[in-house]
């Protein structure tokens, strides 16, 4: 009995107020987190009204966007109708089509962000700011959007061009205002960004010239060899409806080690100068075969048993 006297002398009396101090901060927690549980159904029908309205907008502009675009295609189709205009119909439209789509989507950013009281005044004031400090990491995306307005304004080259651009070769499919894309002949599709466009080789202007390089043997008489092949040529004008003129057979035009090299060229249509140089060479062959003349070519040598 005495021990417990002298535990319980031992242990400190809590000081006044101090639970009077914990039931106090436990209430006013309780009623904070009352009050903001009440602000909160205040607030959910408008909050949710601001969501419905958010998702009436994003539909209501994809509707636009597509309505926008159809309307474009419409248009720039009506104006391909005309003669040679083709072309530069379908490059009008895939670029003002990349400008609308860019305008829309900015559009419904806004709006959406206004609904939920969103200062936009401030936001772009911040990004004038902010702006200056990104333009060096968006130094890239700025030449190729102005790449893509010079291409479009000087016409350089328009949507069913054939053209080489950094040593890609294919026919334009698109121009937008960021990237150019190609298609070769093998079906792959290169997407080339138009700060990157240095130089571009058109293929697809007024005309196109067919050429091909002819070997002859040195043994044979140069005198027999253009006269055998402009022969041919002559036919091959008559038989073939995509030669509308008789190709023009050049003279000697290098020596080779192995062979003297002439040249067959002729005008032809865009996109049809392969077709015609396989029809040449097809005949320059068997006109070969015919006459007895071995092509020049290389002979591997045999290796020592």
């Amino acid at each position: 009995m005495r021990e417990l006297l002298l535990i319980a002398k031992a242990t400190p009396t809590p000081a006044p107020g101090v639970g009077t101090q914990v039931a106090t901060d436990l209430k006013d927690t309780v009623s904070a987190a009352a009050e903001s549980a009440e602000n909160v159904f205040e607030q959910l029908p408008k909050i949710t009204s601001r969501m419905l309205l958010a998702l009436a907008v994003l539909v209501v502009g994809i509707l636009l966007l597509k309505l926008g675009k159809l309307l474009i295609r419409a248009i720039e189709r009506q104006r391909g109708k005309k003669p040679g205009a083709a072309s530069r119909a379908e490059t009008r439209r895939s670029i003002v089509t990349s400008l609308f789509s860019y305008l829309m989507y900015f559009i419904i950013c806004t709006v959406v962000l206004r609904l939920f009281g969103v200062d936009i005044t401030s936001i772009l004031a911040a990004a004038g700011v902010v702006g200056v400090a990104i333009a060096f990491g968006a130094q890239t995306l700025v030449k190729d959007l102005l790449s893509g307005l010079f291409l479009w304004t000087e016409k350089s080259i328009a949507v069913g061009d054939l053209i080489s651009v950094n040593g890609l070769d294919g026919t334009v499919e698109t121009i937008t205002i960021r990237t150019t894309t190609l298609r070769n002949y093998n079906g792959n599709l290169y997407t080339v960004p138009n700060g990157e466009i240095r130089t571009v080789t058109n293929m697809s202007r007024s005309f196109k010239r067919a050429i091909v390089k002819i070997p002859c043997p040195y043994e044979e008489n140069h005198e027999r060899m253009v006269a055998m092949i402009k022969e041919e040529m002559e036919i091959a004008a008559r038989e073939v409806p995509e030669i509308t003129a008789v190709p023009d057979v050049m003279s000697i035009v290098s020596f080779e080690t192995h062979a003297v090299m002439l040249h067959v060229a002729v005008p032809c249509q865009v996109g049809m100068h392969w077709q015609i140089e396989r029809e040449i060479r097809t005949r320059i062959k068997a006109r070969f075969d015919r006459e007895g003349i071995m092509m020049p070519h290389f002979s591997l040598p045999e290796n020592p048993q």
